[in-house]
């Protein structure tokens, strides 16, 4: 089981302590938390200088039901089951306009930005004691269709945001990831290196 972690003392024991969290407890997510998040995808934003991304952070019941099954919606919709059943207090879905955006050869930099901005969001989301889910998987077009977006707008990654349970045993989801996943991964010395003048 794994229980409440204490205050992350630094931006390291930040990065150490953020997990996907799929359970999640009743408790709601304050305003003032809020907008300490939007706060921070405004300011990620603007020190990008580009129009494109942007979040939207989704607390209505009734809107949260549609994006439930929004996100469940299509092919890659159907790895998150579990998101239809959700206590999360909302979610956070990050987009980007391409159309706003520099294209570098075969590079689209709306799809970087917008994840740079989100990381920054699910990491102050880690320091607050609040859980996220970086949703890969998800029904694109249901999300739009939901969150009323126009044809211009992408959306790169949707995140429920809640407040995590006391204590969170672990699931089947869990154990696909330590026991399937964690085996096909690169050895950690081949995705870091440092290169120095000799």
């Amino acid at each position: 089981m794994i229980g409440p972690e204490k205050k992350p003392a630094n931006l390291m024991d930040v990065i150490k302590s953020r997990r996907s969290v799929r359970k999640y407890a009743d408790a709601v997510v304050g305003p003032d938390e809020v907008e300490l998040l939007a706060r921070v995808a405004r300011e990620g934003v603007r020190a990008l200088g580009t129009g494109s991304p942007f979040f939207l952070f989704v607390f209505d019941p009734e809107a949260k039901r549609r994006l439930s099954r929004a996100i469940f919606s299509g092919w890659f919709g159907k790895v998150n089951p579990w998101i239809l059943f959700t206590r999360a207090s909302g979610y956070i879905v990050a987009c980007g306009r391409p159309d706003r955006a520099a294209i570098v050869g075969d590079k689209y930099l709306y799809l970087a930005e917008t994840a740079m901005v989100m990381e920054l969001v699910v990491l102050a989301a880690a320091e607050l004691g609040l859980g996220t889910c970086w949703l890969g998987g998800f029904g694109e077009e249901g999300v739009k269709k939901a969150l009323g977006l126009d044809d211009q707008t992408r959306v790169v990654a949707v995140s429920p945001l809640g407040r995590p349970p006391e204590k969170i045993r672990a699931g089947w989801l869990d154990y696909v990831a330590r026991n399937l996943v964690s085996k096909r991964r690169v050895d950690l010395g081949k995705i870091v290196s440092v290169v120095n003048k000799k």
